[in-house]
Parts: C-alpha cells; sequence; structure tokens
C-alpha cells in the first residue's frame, strides 16, 4: 500500500474525532478568553455525565476551560462526605491551586462536557516572560474567587426558597452575562441540591413555592422564567412556611448525621 494511501486510511479512520475535535478548537478561538494567546497548546478532551477530571491529591499538572457543559468541583470531607465548593459552567477556568497536587476532585455533570487542558508549566513559564499573559492568570483567579463569594452569599440565605431563588439569580447572570429574565438551568435538581446543601426533595418544595407566589414560572424541568426579580431578591423577607421550617430541620440533621456510603451515581 502506498505511503499517501495508508495516510487517507489514517484520516478516514479518525476523522469523527478530528472532526470534533477542530470542531471545538475553533469554538475555542472564536470566544475570547484570558489564555487565548497558549491556545497552541490546549488538549481538547470530552467528558462524559459523572466522568471524573481530576482528584483531589494528584499531581496539578493542568489549568481547564470548560467549552461547553458544565462540571462540580468538591472536595471529601474527613469524614468521607463530599462537599460541592464550585459550580463549573461554560467559560469558565479551573484546575488552579497554590501547591503542587489538586487539592479538590472535579467531575462532569452535564452530557457532553469538552474541556480545553492547558499544561501548566509551559504557561507559567510563557507569564513569566509575557506581563500580559500574567495579568490574564491574575484575572481568571479573582474570577474564582468571585464564584466563591457568591457561593458563599448563597449559602448563607436562610430558608431553602432563598437560598434557590438566589441559585436561580446567579445562574441567570452567570449564563447570560448579565441579567435575564429566563434561564435554562444546567444540572438537575440533584445536583442543585448538592450545590446548595439541601435535599432533592427541597430544591422541588422550594420551587413550587417560588411559582405559587408568583415569583418564577417554570417551562419543563429545568427552564425558569423570573416574573418578579425584585420580589426574588428580597424573598429572604417573606415569612417561612411551616413545611420549609420542617425542611429546613430536616437538612439540617441529614448535614450532621454521621457519614455514611457514597450514592451510586444520578442517572
Amino acid at each position: 500500500m502506498r505511503p499517501e494511501e495508508e495516510a487517507n486510511m489514517a484520516t478516514s479512520s479518525s476523522s469523527p474525532q478530528s472532526n470534533s475535535t477542530a470542531y471545538y478548537r475553533h469554538i475555542l478561538s472564536s470566544r475570547p478568553h484570558p489564555l487565548q494567546k497558549t491556545d497552541h497548546l490546549v488538549v481538547i478532551t470530552p467528558f462524559q455525565r459523572g466522568q471524573e477530571v481530576c482528584s483531589q491529591g494528584q499531581p496539578a499538572d493542568h489549568w481547564y476551560f470548560v467549552v461547553s457543559g458544565a462540571a462540580r468541583q468538591c472536595v471529601i470531607r474527613p469524614d468521607g462526605r463530599r462537599q460541592v465548593v464550585d459550580l463549573l459552567l461554560c467559560g469558565d477556568f479551573f484546575g488552579f491551586t497554590a501547591g503542587e497536587e489538586y487539592d479538590f476532585s472535579v467531575e462532569a455533570i452535564a452530557k457532553e462536557t469538552v474541556l480545553a487542558a492547558y499544561p501548566r508549566r509551559r504557561v507559567e513559564m510563557a507569564a513569566d516572560s509575557d506581563p500580559d499573559l500574567a495579568r490574564q492568570i491574575r484575572r481568571i483567579a479573582f474570577d474564582a474567587i468571585f464564584r466563591l463569594q457568591s457561593q458563599l452569599l448563597i449559602l448563607g440565605r436562610i430558608t431553602a426558597p432563598e437560598k434557590v431563588g438566589s441559585f436561580i439569580l446567579e445562574m441567570a447572570m452567570r449564563l447570560s452575562r448579565g441579567p435575564a429574565d429566563s434561564v435554562m438551568l444546567p444540572i438537575t435538581r440533584y445536583d442543585i441540591a448538592e450545590y446548595l446543601a439541601v435535599s432533592a426533595e427541597t430544591v422541588s418544595r422550594s420551587l413550587t413555592e417560588l411559582k405559587q407566589r408568583g415569583l418564577i414560572k417554570m417551562s419543563g424541568t429545568r427552564m425558569v422564567n423570573i416574573i418578579d426579580r425584585d420580589a426574588l431578591e428580597e424573598c429572604e423577607r417573606e415569612p417561612m412556611s411551616p413545611s420549609t421550617a420542617l425542611n429546613c430541620r430536616r437538612d439540617r440533621d441529614v448535614l450532621r448525621a454521621p457519614a455514611s456510603p457514597p450514592a451510586p451515581p444520578y442517572g
């Protein structure tokens, strides 16, 4: 077989993956982001829902950019329980740590999540001689700090409807890059529950309560239309219903309970 025929066969056999990689590289290059100068170093990798990207204790060799889909960043407590510390959406960077190992784990939580992996050492070396790139890396770190501050504000709300309402507003802001009147929730109610440290049932009841109060309207299971933004932002001033109070106490009891074996992945 002639060399050109072998090359054609190789190209043909790998064309689906090559086309997919080329497609997401095009998306990456067409979307302005802080590490655009080093896009020639990236490796584009697809992940399925529940697949681990990096794990706590592994060498922190890469930084990541979410090209599509979503992922959750979590840490394992000393008692073995998992705590979600960041929700990573399209356009977010993650993987930054002060040490040589990741102090968190990340796994995909949306179908066909695609990530761009940047080699940490090579990007750091480039930043040593490029002040603008170094400033962009600091910008990424500041964005991560802002996301964590926003999550702390959400978790600091007293009632579950407050938390869910704040979560909806946060997702509308992040996914639209500004205030929006509707949002397609990027994750399931189970993932929302882990992010807010409540039960999935409490998330469902809180959405129902917000809908009954005329603050939101649901279209399907994930599309949320914000009807009264001001009231949603100030919903912590509304009295807590007896059922909501009971659910909050149950959630606190669950969080304080002894650790149990991890549950199987959500379908």
